[in-house]
C-alpha cells in the first residue's frame, strides 16, 4: 500500500532564478518565508488526515531558516518518509545537509537541467551553479551508499530546446560520475520567462525522437531508473502505444506518483492555507484535453497537455491512441 503523502510550501524565496520558475518574477518582494510554526500545524495536520510522507517545497527550501526544526519536527511526529525538492545548491556544504539527515531527511531531489555548465547556468540564471549542484549529489549520494538517505537521491531535470538533445550524454554524466541511478525528466510547463518563448520551449515532436533514443540505450545497457512527466502518450510513435509495459514504465510515473496534498501557506493578514490534491490540481487546473482525446483508448490514464503549450503550439500534434 502507498504511502500518503503531503508536500508543504515553505515560501517562494530561492537563491535560483530558472527561466520556467512557476514562482514568478516577483516572489522575493512579495512573498517572505513562511512562519515555522505555521508549517509545523501543517505538518501535523497532514499527520493526523493519515500522512506518513511529507516533503519541503519552495521556492528554495533548503535556503529556509527552519528547515532543519521542521524536519525534525516531522520526524519526531512519527513521519517515516521525510523528502526535499530542492535545487541542491546550499546541499554543496556537507555539514549542512548532514544536519538535515541527522534531523530526519529519508529522500532529496535534486533539480539539475544540464551536466554542461553554460546551459545549467543559463537556465538557472547563476554563474557557476553546476560545480555546485555536483558537489551536491556527490554529498548525497555517498549518504545514500552509506544507507543515510534509505528513500533514495535522484535528478528531475526540466526537458527544454536548449538540454533535450543531451539527454543520453546527461545520464551518462551523471551515473558515473557522480552514481545517480534515478532520473526524472519533467517536460517544460510553458510558464513565467518561457511562458511563449519557443527558443525555450520545444514541440513535444521535436524533443520525442531524443527521449526514444535514451529509452533505447537505457533498455540495452544502462538499466536506471529513467521516466518522462508530462508527456501524452498520443506523441509517441505507434509501436511504442502498443506496449504499455513501456508504457508505464517510462511514461506513467504519475499515474503511479504517490497520493499527495498539498500545504500552500500564504502571507496574509488572516493566514490563508491553499490545500489541494496535486493530481487533481495538475491535471484539472493546469492541464486539458483535445477533441482527440475523448476516442483514445488511454484517455483514463493520461493527465492532458498544459494550457500554455497548446496556447503555444496548437492542437494538432495530438491524436487519438486506437
Amino acid at each position: 500500500m502507498k504511502l500518503k503523502n503531503a508536500e508543504i510550501n515553505v515560501g517562494r524565496l530561492c537563491n535560483n532564478r530558472c527561466l520556467f520558475c512557476m514562482s514568478g518574477e516577483d516572489r522575493d518582494q512579495k512573498d517572505p518565508w513562511i512562519n515555522p510554526e505555521r508549517v509545523q500545524a501543517e505538518i501535523r495536520r497532514h499527520y493526523v488526515e493519515g500522512a506518513r510522507s511529507v516533503g519541503f517545497l519552495g521556492g528554495e527550501p533548503s535556503a529556509y531558516p527552519h528547515i532543519e526544526e521542521c524536519v525534525r519536527f516531522a520526524k519526531d511526529l512519527g513521519f517515516q518518509r521525510i523528502a526535499l525538492c530542492t535545487n541542491g545548491t546550499r546541499l554543496s556544504n556537507k555539514d549542512f545537509i548532514d544536519k538535515l539527515v541527522v534531523a530526519g531527511l529519508t529522500r532529496v531531489t535534486v533539480s539539475i537541467h544540464s551536466h554542461r555548465p553554460e546551459v545549467e547556468d543559463w537556465i538557472t540564471g547563476v554563474p557557476g551553479n553546476l560545480k555546485r549542484k555536483l558537489q551536491a549529489l556527490s554529498n548525497l549520494v555517498e549518504l545514500r551508499r552509506l544507507g543515510k538517505l534509505p528513500d533514495n537521491v535522484s535528478v528531475n531535470p526540466v526537458l527544454s530546446r536548449r538540454n533535450m538533445r543531451d539527454m543520453e550524454a546527461y545520464v551518462r554524466y551523471l551515473h558515473a560520475e557522480v552514481g545517480v541511478e534515478d532520473f526524472r525528466f519533467n517536460f517544460i510547463w510553458p510558464q513565467s520567462r518561457a511562458l511563449r518563448d519557443e527558443t525555450i520551449i520545444p514541440r513535444f515532436e521535436e524533443a520525442v525522437p531524443w527521449m526514444l533514443n535514451l529509452i533505447r540505450v537505457n533498455e540495452r545497457e544502462l538499466g536506471l531508473h529513467v521516466t518522462f512527466g508530462a508527456v501524452p502518450f498520443c506523441i509517441l510513435p505507434k509501436p511504442f502505444q502498443e506496449r504499455w509495459p513501456l508504457l508505464e514504465k517510462y511514461f506513467y510515473d504519475e499515474g503511479n506518483d504517490l497520493p499527495t496534498s498539498v500545504s500552500f501557506p500564504h502571507n496574509d493578514e488572516v493566514e490563508t492555507v491553499d490545500r489541494f490534491d496535486w493530481h487533481a490540481r495538475s491535471r484539472d487546473d493546469y492541464r486539458t484535453k483535445v477533441e482527440a482525446c475523448s476516442r483514445c483508448r488511454l484517455n483514463d490514464k493520461c493527465m492532458g497537455i498544459y494550457r500554455t503549450y497548446l496556447e503555444l503550439y496548437g492542437e494538432s500534434e495530438f491524436k487519438r491512441v486506437q
